[in-house]
């Protein structure tokens, strides 16, 4: 078994792992885009007038919401059908008549929309009476979305239908589900032309905040951005004794995962670089999919997009989207510490590989620019903050001066480089390159785009139906009723129907309809809004890693190759914090509203979290005595959880104590080793 003295540890250069990074996230456009096949270009053409039309709208505002909703999904659809033509095998005759479905499907979906955004004023004025070709608009477009939801998800896909069966056959259903029913009729309307359901609220969050953020992180991750992320983090791990590769890759993992807002794919997309990266570097196949699966779900707390999550909340509750993202600031912060604290805990003297690196010989000066020639991304974060936070602008009008500001300065780049190349670059090649990455940034954030519309559009149909059927409100009341208005019971009752209903879903579907469920019922008893929905979000997020479901551990068990229930233990070791940061910023809700006992709060329940994790793990430096794991654990629950600030500090002061007699040198020997 490893141990973790350094000689007894492989090593591997930092230069070989910056060259992994690089293979990973950066393409090489080999290709010229001339070369590529008919339906390739109009994929480009199409995103290129996706990217045009959105960051058009964002500047002007010019037309209704719910109309730009219509038209974005218009093409989303039509853009969906063409990408599925893409991968279908035109040299069998199943392929052929698939590739033609595709495209007739590409434009029969723009037609019923078309009609709608056409007929739009008309519509809207005779609410309540409207044309046969309205209504068969209406049934066209619930049609086509539910076909897009199959290939997306056939789980949403069976919510959404049981949401339209429900509605139609509610005399027939037994107690608490039991209402008058809706007419087919009524039920086609309420969720189109009524710009409700389908065309209503979720539909137009995609078309504005969620789109303009998935463009920009297309961007980003084309010009190179991400891969500069993770090499930054990576030679920070080289550098410093205490960070390790695992930390890098939870900072990668929750920096993308906060983009794409699927815990999901998030697994599989960055964990196909981190797990094996973890792996090499001598984290066992079980540790390194844990760890990755945590930091997937950590992406969505992360402020300031939270995965969409910001973006859904700004529009249920009153706090206005700055509120929100500075309010999640202190728990997504204590999230990532208290998992790295965690990840160095569990892997302590386990990880065989450490990472070698040359002896920097430039100034501070040299360093620093090393840094600030990045500054594309350092500007066009800081315009995004300017405008989300300092002036608390529309997000998408934070997120079209981001676009502008990252597109600028990074021709900006591009020009100097070349001009002040050595070599004597040319300047066109460099413009050309630009040009390439910036189509392939709009592609990549249009395609990003697609699922994300598709799943919110159809959620609609389902929130639609649990509002007005009355269930919404019927549940809410009878929760209220089974916790007895006893707070304490409330929050568990929530806390098991958001895991509950999050298994197998993506967050923002877990989240939308357990807000729509059980948010109420929190409210009713007392709870503050904004706590009662990121406390039902943080749950909604967990239930990616809580069996027997649990769909970011099957994903990265599969990529590492480990048994997924030992995986899962050790998923929901690492991951203890998203199980009691809900309750944490609960009992202590400075964590959540800023104020001048924010950092006070944020100390405590730090130092709570580390004792946990301690007793979790029965490390320190060393394994600690096993009859001590359990007073860590008390400890550090009493440090969260005791009502009274002075019973907090004198705990922390006892954590602080154990934990500085057990580092002291010589206290456990030096010979010990992890346990398995």
């Amino acid at each position: 078994m490893a141990t973790g003295n350094d000689s007894d540890r492989e090593t591997r250069s930092l230069a070989d792992i910056e060259q992994t990074i690089d293979e990973k996230f950066r393409d090489s456009y080999s290709e010229r885009i001339w070369d590529k096949g008919p339906i390739e270009l109009l994929v480009y053409a199409i995103t290129v007038v996706f990217f045009l039309y959105h960051l058009w709208y964002a500047q002007t505002f010019q037309l209704p919401r719910a109309r730009h909703g219509i038209i974005h999904l218009a093409m989303v659809l039509s853009l969906w059908g063409i990408i599925q033509m893409l991968g279908t095998d035109w040299s069998t005759i199943k392929g052929k008549a698939l590739g033609a479905g595709y495209a007739l499907y590409s434009v029969i979906s723009v037609i019923p929309l078309y009609y709608i955004q056409s007929n739009y004023d008309q519509i809207r004025l005779t609410a309540g009476v409207y044309t046969d070709a309205a209504m068969a608009s209406g049934v066209l477009v619930i049609i086509l979305v539910l076909i897009a939801l199959a290939h997306v998800s056939k789980l949403i896909t069976g919510i959404a239908l049981v949401g339209l069966v429900y509605s139609y056959f509610g005399p027939l259903m037994p107690g608490l589900l039991a209402h008058r029913g809706l007419s087919i009729e009524r039920i086609i309307t309420m969720n189109s032309v009524e710009m409700e359901g389908l065309l209503g609220t979720l539909l137009q969050i995609s078309a504005t905040w969620v789109v303009i953020f998935l463009i920009l992180a297309g961007l980003m991750e084309k010009y190179g951005g991400m891969a500069t992320f993770i090499k930054g983090m990576t030679r920070l791990a080289a550098r410093r004794k205490y960070i390790e590769i695992g930390q890098v890759a939870v900072a990668a993992s929750m920096f993308m995962g906060s983009i794409n807002g699927s815990t999901a794919a998030n697994t599989a997309t960055t964990g196909a670089f981190t797990i094996p990266l973890m792996k090499e570097n001598g984290y066992r196949p079980k540790i390194a999919a844990a760890i990755e699966a945590v930091a997937s779900c950590g992406g969505q707390v992360l402020p300031p997009i939270m995965g969409a999550g910001a973006f859904l909340m700004a529009e249920l509750i009153d706090p206005n989207y700055s509120d929100i993202v500075i309010g999640a600031v202190a728990p997504a912060i204590l999230f990532f510490l208290t998992v790295s604290v965690a990840i160095s805990l569990s892997t302590s003297g386990q990880v065989s590989t450490r990472i070698t690196s040359e002896p920097d010989p430039r100034s501070i000066g040299k360093r620093l620019f090393d840094i600030v020639r990045h500054f594309e991304y350092i500007g066009m974060f800081i315009i995004l903050l300017w405008w989300l936070i300092g002036i608390g602008a529309d997000p998408m009008v934070a997120g079209f001066y981001a676009i502008v500001t990252l597109m600028g300065l990074r021709v900006g780049r591009v020009v100097f480089e070349a001009l002040t190349d050595a070599t004597d670059q040319d300047l066109w090649p460099a413009i050309k390159l630009f040009l390439r990455e910036s189509l392939e940034g709009m592609r990549r954030g249009a395609e990003a785009t697609l699922n994300i519309t598709i799943l919110l559009a159809s959620l609609g149909i389902v929130i639609r139906a649990l509002i007005v059927t009355g269930f919404a409100q019927q549940l809410s009341s009878y929760l209220v009723v089974l916790s007895g208005g006893t707070v304490i019971i409330m929050l568990f009752l929530a806390m098991l129907a958001a895991i509950a209903f999050g298994m197998g879903m993506s967050t923002t579907a877990a989240y939308m309809i357990v807000a729509v469920l059980v948010v109420p019922s929190l409210v009713q008893i007392g709870v503050q809004e904004f706590t009662a929905h990121m406390f039902v979000f943080y749950f909604a997020i967990v239930s990616n890693i809580t069996p027997p479901i649990a769909l970011s551990v099957i994903i990265g068990q599969g990529i590492a190759g480990s048994d997924f229930w030992e995986t899962a233990v050790e998923s929901l070791r690492i991951g203890f914090p998203m199980f009691l940061l809900p309750f944490a910023f609960f009992f202590n809700e400075p964590l959540l509203y800023p104020s001048p006992m924010t950092l006070v709060s944020f100390v405590i329940v730090f130092a709570g979290f580390v004792a946990v994790s301690v007793g979790l793990t029965g490390r320190i430096r060393q394994n600690i005595p096993t009859l001590l794991r359990p007073v860590f654990l008390l400890l550090g629950l009493g440090a969260i959880f005791v009502p009274t600030t002075i019973g907090q500090l004198l705990l922390v002061g006892a954590i602080v104590a154990a934990c500085g007699y057990f580092l002291r040198p010589g206290v456990l020997g030096v010979t010990q080793t992890a346990e398995g």
